[in-house]
């Protein structure tokens, strides 16, 4: 009966998973366009005519390839808290009383399959002792924590927090090979009955089956992160360039006066805004069929803003794939990043965060 009503999860989980990116990416694609129509009467501005020069060539070559190369940032973890309600504790205080109850907790950074007890020292958030806490051959590696979570109006003090998380991850990853990262700020606290020991131990027997189902899921693969970026202003004189009725339309806009070049602007500007958002959806879709067969698993993220001003992301992919698989990958965007008027990011690899 078990198996039975594993496989209907199985095949519903496929289900759902169609479902969601069927209805999902099309909302991910109108942030694209709600951006892109941001771009456009600044792209105009700037762009009197198709024969306005362009960022060199060279300087555009140097971004892409600092982009294609930078691969070794870390994920961004959420800096909310996954596990309880509670006031924030005052940041530079770590002492708090140890009793059963609502006030001690157990900081959770990852699980691990192993055989014994191990203990990583005193790596942990504010040098507390990480040490694993077991059921059969499972341990949550932890730290002992107050209830609360770990707030601060100092960003950086905040950033020092999620930068430590990582690396307790990063090390019990080094040294177990599979890992299922936990979110920054995962706590598990204690409760009238049981201390927080207890309720992880509780946890861990009750989702022990689920656990080992996503550890096999992730063993032999990492996180790795793609991010596709074009230049709107490259694409834009393209697109201006290859339209008869466009380029039209740019030409005249010299030769009018105020009045009436701001409403050929306008129009203009309409053209240009619904063949970017096509051309956008196309090279998103392209770009994902490219992509996906080199990954066992795709997240899409949503888009970012950039610090640069002469680019826009298209496209935030997280990927779960295997070393192999992520050089085969690494080809894929080379050639990506070839392309005039686009970049890439391809960073990793990472522990899993995005599949557990």
């Amino acid at each position: 009966m078990k198996e039975e009503v594993r496989d209907i999860l199985s095949e519903s989980e496929d289900m759902i998973r169609e479902i969601v990116k069927s209805s999902l990416l099309p909302e991910l694609r109108l942030a694209i366009r709600e951006s892109i129509a941001e771009e456009i009467q600044g792209i105009l501005q700037k762009m009197p005519s198709v024969e306005e020069t362009t960022p060199s060539s060279e300087n555009t070559r140097a971004n892409k390839d600092d982009r294609m190369h930078n691969r070794d940032i870390k994920p961004p973890s959420n800096p909310e808290p996954q596990a309880l309600d509670a006031e924030p504790r005052t940041p530079d205080t770590g002492h708090w009383t140890k009793d059963v109850g609502q006030t001690t907790g157990r900081y959770l950074y990852c699980i691990v399959e192993g055989d014994e007890t191990a203990n990583l020292g005193s790596i942990g958030i504010d040098g507390n002792e990480v040490y694993a806490i077991s059921y059969k051959d499972l341990l949550a590696f932890v730290h002992d924590s107050p209830a609360e979570p770990y707030r601060s109006e100092d960003e950086e003090i905040v950033k020092g927090w999620i930068v430590t998380h990582q690396n307790v991850v990063d090390a019990a990853w080094k040294k177990f090979d599979t890992v299922l990262p936990m979110g920054f700020d995962t706590i598990i606290r204690g409760d009238e009955i049981a201390d927080p020991e207890e309720n992880m131990k509780k946890w861990l027997t009750e989702d022990y089956e689920n656990l080992k189902t996503r550890l096999e899921k992730v063993r032999g693969k990492a996180e790795y992160g793609v991010q596709i970026f074009w230049n709107p202003e490259t694409m834009a004189q393209k697109i201006i360039k290859e339209s008869a009725e466009m380029s039209r339309l740019n030409e005249e806009i010299k030769s009018k006066s105020e009045g009436t070049a701001y409403m050929y602007r306008q129009k203009l500007a309409d053209l240009l805004k619904k063949e970017m958002e096509k051309q956008a959806d196309k090279y998103f879709k392209v770009f994902y069929e490219e992509i996906k067969p080199s990954a066992d698993d795709l997240k899409v993220e949503k888009t970012k803003k950039t610090d640069d001003e002469n680019t826009q992301m298209l496209m935030n992919l997280s990927c779960l794939m295997s070393h192999d698989e992520s050089r085969k990958l690494g080809n894929i965007l080379d050639k990506i990043n070839a392309r005039d008027g686009f970049s890439v990011r391809y960073t990793g690899p990472w522990p899993p965060y995005s599949f557990v």
